[in-house]
């Protein structure tokens, strides 16, 4: 109970003032009904000539109100007292289920943002540790599913507030027909406490057996053509439905667990009516009456019992999905990347490699004490055997990891003097694998960069020997790439990837293996591009092909995590031991 309690408080601690609202909502609304349901007696009393006697405390109460305020007791004016409290209770009943759903929108908002925010602000070496499939999910469902538990700490507010509502008129009409429902009611209650249990721990095995079909869903759905190239779709089907009839199983044992739940209150509510009656109808004291008003409310108690066990199994169901949520928020707190530096972005001189070195997971050192420097609108070409740690440079030049030892200098201030947003801001970088947005071309090349005017997305077009195939479609600027570019050939793709990266007129151009899987055609425009960058903008170029870094000013040789080689195109052409010009004659 402890546990459940805190878990609840640190995700809806901060509504505090509105669940305390929702409180008095809960308690106003049954109280005034019971309140109406209990002037009934003194009303039908009227009715039949007893006069409308005060036999109980809250009919002398009504009474006493009426006296206050000089109103006669008569039947009209207790009926439109009635009719009163009824429409105020209307009036509660509103504005209970204005508060409960403005918290709800609001925190399905704000908590998605969180998320999110948090998600994107992580570091880059914990995201490529996660399953993406089971970060969606948990971006996704487990957020709905924690707006939904909310709505399930509402219910049961509601449910027990007005339980004990009901409970105490009900006290007031009839004290003993009272006590037997609340010594059946708890009976039922402790009878039922395992199925709470147990839907808490159907509730945990459904969010993991969720997580790990969306990253089936996702991993099979990008992979299909290499699926059906391989004739696997037989098979990934059948592991597919084993997931899906896993779900379906749980979710009919949750279903179980519910209805029976909710089967026992009825039958229970009818059985402990005929034992009252039983016991009371040869009482001296028993009126008709008020024993039909105690039977309303013994029926809105043991209504309110059931709604109340029901919320209870919602929220054990529930709960996993809050505290998967609470967890990957931790995990994101313990892994966020940071923002700190207040050095602006100058490169001017250089940006040197100083001894560094970098491993992941403590293994083998990917590199080892490597230096080298980038003299300011130099075209730098990188070169190596594949997992020679080329692509992990290009990491620590965006500073999606920290070298393990060593520094990065940037006209001899240190990387992480400067705010990291100023240094990517600064760096374009182009990938081999790249990333388009399912949206219009001119979206994809701004890419939430809106300081960017036509021009400059004209200009970069230009550059990236792009803007006469984009003015050459029908639709120019606004043609729908599709999804990940599915639409534009791996060139074009590319040559978009370039023109992104140029649009913001970055200080150091980046391009990691960009045109090692383009055709001839294709290969030649980007070296076109990269051409007439050269001595206008800082290039730093990783290929495996040399000649992509043919016309470098330097060119690098990495090699088991080592620069074992370094000098211009001409100086290593001239030593036939050399790496370059070993592949530039194989």
């Amino acid at each position: 109970m402890r546990d459940t309690l805190q878990t609840l408080w640190s995700a809806f601690g901060k509504y505090r003032w509105h669940v305390a609202a929702l409180v008095l909502f809960s308690i106003l609304s049954p109280l005034l009904e019971g309140i109406g349901i209990n002037a009934v007696v003194p009303l039908i009393s009227f009715f039949i000539g007893g006069g409308g006697a005060a036999t109980d405390f809250i009919t002398r109460t009504i009474q006493g109100l009426f006296s206050f305020f000089h109103i006669p007791f008569s039947f009209r004016y207790l009926l439109a007292f009635i009719f009163f409290l009824f429409v105020v209770r209307a009036i509660s009943v509103v504005a209970f289920g204005y508060i409960k759903g403005w918290i709800g929108a609001d925190f399905l908002g704000r908590e998605s943002e969180d998320v999110l925010r948090r998600t994107l602000r992580s570091s880059w070496s914990f995201s490529l540790k996660q399953k993406i499939g089971m970060m969606h999910n948990t971006l996704v469902r487990d957020v709905q599913q924690t707006g939904g538990l909310l709505g399930s700490v509402a219910q049961t507010i509601q449910s027990f507030s007005g339980f004990l509502m009901y409970l105490l008129v009900a006290i007031n009409i009839s004290p003993v027909m009272t006590i037997y429902t609340i010594g059946g009611g708890a009976v039922l209650l402790f009878l039922l406490r395992p199925l709470v249990r147990r839907a808490r721990r159907i509730g945990h095995q459904t969010a993991g057996v969720e997580k790990q079909f969306a990253q089936f869903l996702n991993e099979h759905i990008i992979g299909m053509k290499s699926i059906k190239a391989a004739g696997a779709e037989r098979f990934a089907i059948a592991k597919g439905v084993a997931h899906i009839r896993l779900l379906r199983h749980l979710s009919i044992r949750q279903s179980l667990a519910s209805t029976l739940g909710s089967s026992f209150f009825q039958p229970s509510a009818v059985v402990l009516v005929v034992v009252l009656f039983l016991l009371t109808y040869h009482d001296p004291s028993f009126s008709i009456i008020s024993f039909a008003a105690s039977l309303y409310l013994i029926q809105k108690i043991f209504t309110y019992l059931e709604s109340g066990q029901n919320s209870m199994q919602s929220i054990g169901s529930l709960l996993p999905y809050v505290k998967n949520i609470a967890a990957f928020k931790r995990d994101l707190d313990l892994h966020k990347e940071s923002a700190e530096g207040g050095w602006p972005f100058s490169f001017t001189k250089a940006l040197v490699f100083k001894d560094v070195s970098f491993s992941y997971h403590e293994r083998k050192k990917v590199l080892d004490k490597v230096f080298f420097s980038i003299t300011a609108g130099e075209t730098v070409g990188l070169i190596g055997p594949s997992g020679a740690g080329k692509t992990s440079i290009a990491d620590l030049l965006l500073r999606l990891f920290k070298p393990n030892a060593g520094t990065i200098l940037l006209d001899d201030i240190p990387s992480e003097f400067i705010a990291l947003q100023e240094w990517r801001t600064h760096i374009g970088y182009v990938s081999q694998d790249v990333f388009l947005l399912n949206d219009t071309i001119k979206e994809n090349i701004k890419f939430y960069n809106e300081a960017l005017t036509r021009e400059d997305i004209e200009r970069a077009t230009k550059q990236a020997n792009i803007y006469d195939f984009v003015m050459g479609l029908p639709e120019g600027f606004a043609t729908i790439t599709g999804d990940r570019g599915v639409m534009l050939s791996g060139g074009q793709r590319q040559r978009i990837a370039l023109a992104r990266a140029l649009a913001g007129r970055p200080k150091l151009l980046i391009l990691d293996e960009a045109t090692s899987a383009l055709d001839h055609e294709s290969e030649k425009l980007i070296h076109e591009s990269i051409r007439a960058l050269h001595g206008t903008m800082t290039v730093f170029i990783i290929a495996h092909r040399p000649s992509t870094v043919a016309e470098a000013d330097t060119i690098l040789v990495l090699s088991r995590g080592h620069i074992v080689e370094r000098g211009t195109p001409q100086e290593l052409l001239q030593n036939s031991n050399s790496y370059f010009y070993k592949m530039q004659n194989a």
